[in-house]
């Protein structure tokens, strides 16, 4: 009796242990759903803001919302991270943005908005200005941006996604889920998760009890892995979305296209006999165009006469126009291009030099463009597509290989430039302090494949060199050099008994000797038959839109262009 007593006495006991351990799990449970993080204060934001998960990650800059529920981002954010098209117009405080339509100009706080010359009125005003700083709606940014997008309120967060494909991903498998603001049981929680929702996975913790996630309403945190499926690869679905369609000329045939470096208006006169030395060219650009001053006026070698020659023969006149005043000069450029008064003075000059000389297209070669004045440049380029499309002639655009000018927006360029031409040379230059081929063929290759990963090869044109780099190293290693052109740089080894051999590495003819008369080391990477036909060669393996060279007068003779001609007929 008394065995059975006691038994029964430690049965209830235990009974009453588990419930309390139970108890302290249910009380746990409670304790979570009221310790919540402080949202606000853990994130540093301020009553009116907004936190932005962008693919997952948290950004710094912060959204605000105009009182009523209607959330903006601040317009560096959205240009930089959204769409680059939105552009402050610094000097008027106003935003443009470029339509198919015509440049739509957005007022601070007001509702009423032009595009082109149409007066134009929105719900609520698409900029907003708020301690001295523009900010645009983020529903005119997921409007004409390729992107999935929400907000929420209590508290304030938006979460956008601009990137798709495979994500690593779980699901709640539990009902007792919370996400923590950081892992550990004693962790301040954000949310209870619902069974069956979806999480995205940062850090699965090899194996270890927390997981780091992010859910689909942009809460980033940590859940015990118990509670979770086996992470597995999840194909996100891209939204719908129909890019604007700015119209392209596009040629059907393959460009040759050669400059003409006029430097003086006598040089024009030259035009009849480089076309009877020049066979196969369908397109010529004259240096006629350049600023002379930081107003915007521009100073032009250009003549009608020069044009009609070019139309007899069949030939196609796209007139550069290059950011030279004495030399190339970014800043100097961007005291222009940062004006809209001043572009626009610009771009009625360029229009009038349309119509004067009929020319087939304006090619723009503006280079030395620093990071500051990249948003200047690219709008400028908007507008002058749009001068180009209404004049109805050819848009071009010249660009250094990308690899080494990253700011320069080449998507954008492709968007609204007809022809897109690298250059593909300089890879070692005047100011190089090692010697080196000027475009030995690997260069050339990755900067074409570098371009057409942004602008679609059928606007994409390589421009090769006509001429080389004669290089000279002294016995402390001090390089110097100078540009020569095809015969220039083979009289150089002919005239020293060097004969030049073929190098695997750049894919062209070399040739060195050391001076009798200085003893410095010369070295020549030769610009010459071999070099132009295997440049070509890639050219048309690549299947790009035609060619360019730089320039008329530095090859060795009609060969060199009966080779270039071959590949584009």
């Amino acid at each position: 009796m008394n065995k059975i007593r006691r038994f029964i006495g430690m049965f209830i006991i235990s009974v009453s242990l588990l419930g309390i351990l139970g108890g302290c799990d249910i009380i746990d449970d409670l304790r979570s759903e009221k310790d919540v993080v402080d949202y606000n204060a853990t994130y540093g934001v301020s009553d009116g803001e907004y936190t932005i998960t962008l693919n997952n990650e948290m950004m710094e800059t912060r959204a605000i919302d105009d009182g009523s529920g209607n959330v903006y981002l601040d317009v560096n954010t959205a240009n930089s991270q959204f769409d680059s098209r939105i552009y402050w117009q610094e000097d008027e405080n106003i935003i443009l943005y470029t339509t198919p339509e015509g440049t739509a100009e957005y007022t601070p706080d007001s509702t009423s908005y032009m595009v082109g010359t149409s007066k134009e009125t929105s719900d609520i005003p698409v900029v907003i200005e708020k301690a001295g700083m523009l900010y645009i709606s983020l529903d005119f940014i997921k409007e004409n941006t390729k992107m999935d997008c929400a907000s929420y309120t209590e508290p304030n967060r938006v979460v956008i996604r601009t990137t798709w494909g495979e994500a690593n991903t779980t699901t709640v498998n539990g009902k007792k889920a919370y996400i923590r603001y950081q892992g550990g049981p004693k962790s301040p929680v954000f949310r209870k998760l619902e069974q069956g929702e979806r999480l995205y996975v940062l850090d699965d913790g090899g194996g270890d009890e927390w997981v780091q996630v992010v859910t689909e309403d942009g809460y980033n945190g940590w859940v015990e892995n118990k509670y979770l499926e086996t992470p597995s690869m999840t194909t996100l679905t891209e939204p719908d979305f129909t890019e604007p369609v700015f119209t392209s000329i596009s040629k059907d045939y393959k460009i040759n296209l050669a400059w003409h470096g006029v430097y003086n208006e006598t040089a024009n006169d030259e035009l009849s006999q480089i076309l009877e030395e020049t066979p196969g060219i369908n397109t010529i650009s004259p240096r006629w165009l350049y600023f002379e001053n930081t107003d915007g006026d521009l100073v032009t070698l250009g003549s009608a006469d020069y044009v009609k020659t070019a139309h007899a023969a069949g030939v196609e006149v796209w007139a550069m126009f290059s950011n030279e005043f004495t030399n190339f000069d970014g800043e100097m450029t961007d005291e222009i291009l940062a004006s809209r008064e001043k572009r626009q003075h610009v771009l009625d000059q360029l229009e009038t030099y349309i119509d004067s000389y009929d020319l087939d297209g304006i090619n723009l070669d503006f280079e030395m463009i620093g990071v500051d004045g990249a948003d200047n440049y690219i709008q400028f380029v908007r507008e002058m597509s749009a001068l180009c499309r209404e004049k109805k002639v050819v848009f071009s655009i010249d660009n250094y290989v990308p690899v080494y000018w990253k700011h320069y927006n080449h998507k954008e360029e492709g968007i609204f430039a007809d022809y897109i031409i690298i250059m593909g040379y300089d890879e070692h230059h005047s100011s190089s302090e090692v010697a080196g081929s000027v475009a030995s063929m690997g260069f050339v290759e990755q900067g074409i494949e570098d371009m057409i990963a942004m602008v679609p090869k059928e606007k994409v044109i390589n421009a090769i060199p006509l001429y080389t780099r004669v290089w000279a190293t002294d016995s402390a290693g001090v390089v110097e050099s100078f540009s020569a052109g095809m015969t220039e740089a083979e009289g150089y080894l002919e005239s020293h008994d060097v004969t030049p051999v073929y190098d695997e590495e750049t894919g062209q003819n070399y040739g060195e000797y050391t001076s009798e008369t200085d003893g410095r080391l010369y070295q020549i990477w030769l610009e010459d038959e071999t070099s132009i036909t295997a440049r070509m060669k890639m050219i048309q393996d690549y299947d790009l839109a035609g060619v360019a060279s730089w320039r008329i007068g530095w090859e060795s003779g009609p060969e060199i262009w009966n080779i270039i001609a071959q590949y584009v007929k």
